[in-house]
């Protein structure tokens, strides 16, 4: 409010005249009244200035007082529209002079306030500043006493008195000091300037002396064509006229160049233009001459005379003729004489040795192959990069010469590559060949894919051959003979193989056909090396672009930062003496703003996809056809092979610890070792190459494709051909009508010759044949042994298709880890290449198929020799006489005929029967039962074939018969009576039969009778029925229930329980019942 009236003090004075409080008497024109009292401060007379400003204040504080009044009283309006009888009442007021306060403050002041001396002005005779004219200030201080101290003398006891007092002596110490700092702060300001002065003429003669220096030297070495070292001159010369380099900040000033000299100037101009044309010359010339020395000399050069735009036009053009020249594919000249002379000597290499190997080298050049014409165009360009790049980038980056550089070069290998693949796609009609590759992948496919649905005719000769008597061949191998039924396995082999669906007259032959991939992928491999390296050095190229826009940044923020600098040590006045604000700071955006004024814009190097990045998407394209077709011909070819097998088809099993130590069985004096066929080894070896084969091009799209294609082959047709070799090996074993006797070893021949009379017709004449030679008689004897050496030959080879399931999940497995690590080795860390990892998983699928297939196969085969099994059983067990205890008639524990007056007793039948008495319990102790009969023909029946499975395998196919075998035997232990004696001989008879099992078992963790119990839930059930048949009393049978069911390893209902505890012939039946609490019916 001070400020808003302290403009018009006469006027508000005027517009006041019934105030009549004395004022302070000033001249409004002499005396300045200040805003506030810290600007009084610097007031020429601050004693004046603080005087008008309290006498403004006053004024101010009476006109809102009143105004205040009027507001209060309800009055409205201005002053000029009052009524008569308001002015009469003013002027009466007026009059009094006992209502001076009130008329002047309508608000009652205190009475210490009211009765407040009033301060009287100084005498006319002092000055502005406080000092009379004399300059006396004892006469001063005597003569014109300031206004505190007139009220001093007049009420020297008023509180405002001791006040006015304090305020006046304050007063004059600020004053002292204020006129005391600012004589000492001029002195300062003038001996800073004087020091910067100083500065800068001492450093325009420093830069007149460089200037001068650089003058002579840059001549001195024109004149001595020292061009380096007179560019260097010119440069350091124009970097102190132009303030760039190590002179930023600091560019030379007029007085500079004046005290330098227009001479030295001038002869600095004329340096340069001489310079710039020699090596403008010199330049020229060794880009013809290809002089890569004098471009290298000179190179360097160009950016210091600010020539690199020319630099850069002139080494395109002579990086472009050596690429021509490096590239030039064009053969040479066999009719031209080779000159030697000028080619250099190798010790002990005579002139004519040099001759023959330069005549090597030309024709080599002749027959130059695809692959090579490739390698030599991308070599080529990238040497020329490895080698001009930096040079380039250091030289003439600020031209941008790295990236024009690495353009030219993709210009140059694209062009030349892209016509060299085109033209050998066309020529050997790439197109035309895939598509013939795909019509006949298609029939391979169909052919084993999809054969479950259709005849053998429609496949050509299906699966196994072209007729079912391949069969006997396949699995007794009766081939290799050379009679006239056709046994020649040799033969039918090649005739088998010519029906390849049209692979070789459509496709080729298998060796020209891989061939012709390794071709291709060696291209696809030299292109994607080249796309790599290109590509980095573009990165590589943005970069150091990048680096240098930091560099010029930094440049210009230590520019800014030295003006600001120069600035603020010039700037430094009185205002910054006295507090005054200084110039806001710009903030870090700001400046990052104008240091970005001249941002480079990003150039695209090289587009994101190339024509080159096209034509290798294409030959990807074709090749994984292509690579598709040959893999499953290689299939096709493993598969005749295996249809008709020789000695070298089957070999031993390579995964586990199967071999040897596995089976602890003998058969025929030797170890049995399980057999595999080769059929998985070279469908995984062909599946393993193509799959790394397009691995090694680099692409990943091929490599995903390839990947695909391996999945789907070895998960859709290796399958599909594995599952129906263990469908024919489920049939080929058959009890009865396989391979497989009928329980007894003796009936092991007799199975085989039934089962090759019936399906291989004139198969066993050819044993026969090859058997005999000598004798009727003594043929009839070898042909028997022949026979049985075949027939476990044959199961043995019909074992080795169950195994190959497992052998191939194995191996799958390993192929899937190997795979993996090829593309950790060999490719980057990218999108695509986690696409491709992706696509490489897929091959857990299928070893999750391979594995669900060999557990079907090993179930189908169970549920075949379980019918015979379960024969064995009731053979053992035998019909029931419903006998009872007598010595005669009674079974030792293991069910078998007891032996009576020292000669063995042949019974025509013999029945299980636990209804035994003390002496039919002793009788049975020294005879075998019926369950050591039914062990070994279960172990004649399955041992010939367990010991060629694998351990897995040979422990399901026992575990799944043990299964059969326990269900047969409770349903016959259900139709007997028990005795105490009865049930302890059944507990010898189950742990019998544990024993057998865990015998035969190839798992450690199948070993105790718990795990094989809980593998065998039938088993489990049996050793229940044993332990609730050996109860004392009914209540322990009731515990036992109750404890077993809390362990959860009791699988017997209560009606199954009250059944079985019925036939213990000292149980009464309702007391069975009742304990259990199952209604009598």
């Amino acid at each position: 409010r001070y400020t808003e009236h302290r403009g018009s003090p006469k006027s508000e004075i005027a517009a006041h005249p019934q105030s009549t409080m004395p004022p302070y008497n000033h001249s409004s024109s002499s005396i300045e009244i200040p805003a506030d009292l810290v600007d009084s401060l610097g007031c020429k007379s601050p004693y004046d200035a603080l005087l008008a400003l309290a006498d403004e204040s006053e004024r101010t504080a009476a006109k809102l007082a009143e105004e205040l009044a009027l507001c209060l009283s309800g009055v409205g309006g201005s002053s000029n529209k009052s009524t008569p009888s308001k002015r009469k009442s003013k002027i009466e007021a007026s009059s009094d002079p006992n209502k001076d306060d009130a008329r002047k403050f309508p608000i009652p002041l205190p009475k210490s306030l009211r009765d407040a001396p009033r301060p009287t002005p100084a005498s006319p005779s002092t000055s502005a500043d406080g000092e009379n004219d004399s300059g006396n200030a004892a006469d001063d201080k005597n003569n014109n006493p300031t206004p505190s101290r007139t009220l001093h003398k007049s009420n020297p006891s008023h509180p405002l008195t001791h006040a006015t007092l304090a305020a006046e002596s304050i007063l004059s110490s600020l004053s002292k000091i204020a006129s005391g700092g600012s004589a000492a702060s001029s002195e300062m300001r003038a001996l800073e300037r004087h020091r910067q002065a100083i500065d800068a003429e001492a450093l325009d003669m420093e830069h007149a002396l460089q200037i001068r220096e650089g003058c002579v030297r840059g001549g001195d070495s024109l004149m001595g064509r020292r061009y380096a070292d007179a560019a260097r001159a010119v440069a350091d010369v124009n970097a102190i006229l132009d303030g760039k380099g190590s002179y930023i900040g600091q560019k030379a000033t007029e007085r500079a160049k004046e005290l330098a000299g227009n001479d030295a100037l001038m002869s600095h101009d004329t340096t340069t233009v001489v310079l710039k044309r020699a090596i403008g010359e010199r330049y020229e010339g060794a880009v013809r001459n290809g002089d890569v020395a004098g471009l290298s000399e000179l190179t360097p050069l160009l950016a210091m005379l600010d020539m690199a735009e020319l630099g850069v036009k002139l080494y395109l053009e002579y990086s472009q003729s050596c690429l021509c020249a490096a590239m030039n594919l064009e053969p040479p000249d066999l009719s031209a004489p080779i000159d030697v002379s000028n080619m250099p000597r190798e010790e002990g290499m005579s002139r004519a040795a040099m001759r023959r190997r330069a005549e090597e080298q030309v024709r080599a050049q002749q027959n130059q192959s695809v692959p090579m014409k490739l390698a030599r165009i991308y070599n080529a360009a990238v040497t020329h990069i490895r080698h001009h790049l930096p040079m380039v980038a250091y030289a003439l980056g600020e031209a941008d010469g790295d990236a024009a550089l690495v353009q030219l070069v993709h210009v140059e290998a694209e062009k030349r590559s892209v016509d060299i693949l085109r033209e050998s796609m066309v020529e050997r009609e790439l197109g035309r060949t895939v598509r013939r590759a795909e019509v006949v992948a298609t029939k391979v496919e169909g052919r084993y894919a999809s054969a479950s649905g259709k005849s053998g005719d429609e496949l050509d000769g299906g699966m196994f051959g072209m007729d079912e008597n391949n069969i006997a061949n396949v699995i007794m191998g009766l081939g290799g003979g050379g009679d006239a039924a056709g046994t020649d396995i040799v033969a039918r082999r090649n005739a088998a193989q010519r029906e390849d669906c049209g692979f070789t007259i459509e496709v080729g032959n298998l060796s020209d056909v891989d061939a012709a991939l390794e071709e291709w992928a060696l291209c696809m491999q030299h292109t994607e090396s080249y796309e790599r390296f290109i590509r980095h050095a573009v990165k590589e190229v943005i970069k150091a672009r990048k680096l240098r826009r930091e560099q010029k940044r930094e440049e210009r923020r230590r520019l800014r930062e030295m003006e600001d600098a120069r600035n603020r040590d010039d700037g430094g006045g009185e205002s910054a003496l006295l507090g005054s604000p200084t110039a806001p700071r710009k903030t870090a955006a700001e400046n990052e703003e104008e240091f970005d004024d001249e941002v480079e814009e990003r150039i695209e190097i090289l587009p994101p996809h190339t024509a080159l990045n096209e034509v290798a998407a294409e030959i990807g394209g074709y090749y994984s056809s292509l690579e598709r077709c040959l893999l499953l011909a290689s299939l096709q070819r493993a598969f005749v092979h295996a249809n008709f097998p020789d000695d070298s088809t089957f070999t031993e099993v390579a995964i586990g610890n199967s071999s040897g130590g596995a089976h602890n069985s003998y058969y025929h004096g030797r170890r049995a070792a399980p057999l595999q066929t080769n059929l998985v080894e070279e469908c995984l070896f062909a599946a393993r190459r193509s799959t790394l084969r397009a691995f090694a091009t680099g692409h990943t799209g091929t490599a995903s494709a390839a990947a695909n294609v391996c999945v789907d082959v070895l998960g859709r047709v290796l399958l599909e051909v594995l599952t129906r070799r263990a469908e024919l090996g489920v049939s080929l074993v058959k009890p009865g009508e396989g391979l497989l006797g009928d329980g007894d070893q003796s009936n092991l021949g007799a199975a085989a010759f039934s089962f090759a009379k019936s399906t291989a017709g004139k198969g066993l004449r050819g044993v026969q044949a090859r058997a005999g030679g000598g004798k009727v008689g003594d043929a009839n004897e070898e042909s028997a042994e022949e026979l049985h050496r075949r027939t476990v030959l044959g199961v043995a080879r019909a074992a080795a298709n169950f195994n190959d399931l497992e052998v191939v999940a194995d191996y799958t497995k390993r192929l899937e880890a190997n795979f993996l690590k090829e593309i950790d080795a060999g490719y980057p860390n990218a999108r695509d290449t986690e696409q491709l990892r992706m696509c490489v998983k897929g091959l857990s699928g299928v070893v999750e198929s391979f594995t669900q297939a060999s557990r079907r196969s090993m179930e189908e085969l169970i549920s075949v020799i379980l019918p015979r099994a379960r024969q064995i059983v009731n053979e053992s067990v035998g019909p029931r006489d419903g006998g009872g205890g007598g010595a005669q008639g009674a079974s030792n524990f293991l069910g078998g005929p007891v032996l009576t007056g020292g000669t063995a007793a042949k019974a025509t039948s013999t029945a299980l029967d636990y209804n035994l008495d003390d002496a039919a319990f002793e009788l049975s102790q020294i005879s075998e039962g019926y369950i050591g009969r039914m062990c070994s023909s279960l172990d004649e029946l399955i041992e010939p074939l367990r010991v060629h499975l694998l351990p897995k395998l040979a422990d399901d196919l026992m575990i799944g018969i043990l299964g059969g075998v326990s269900k047969r035997l409770e349903a016959a232990i259900r139709k007997s009576k028990f005795t105490p004696l009865g049930a302890i001989s059944l507990d010898s008879d189950i742990r019998y039969l544990m024993n057998f099992a865990k015998d035969r078992i190839d798992s450690p963790e199948l070993k105790s009778n718990v795990t094989l119990c809980r593998a065998c839930p039938s088993l489990a059930r049996l050793n229940q029925i044993t332990l609730l048949m050996n109860v004392d009393d009914l209540e322990d049978a009731l515990d036992l229930i109750s404890v077993s069911k809390r362990k959860g390893n009791w699988d017997l209902k209560l009606d199954d329980a009250k059944t079985l505890l019925s036939l213990r012939v000292d149980f009464e039946g309702a007391k069975v019942n009742d304990l259990l609490q199952v209604d009598e019916e």
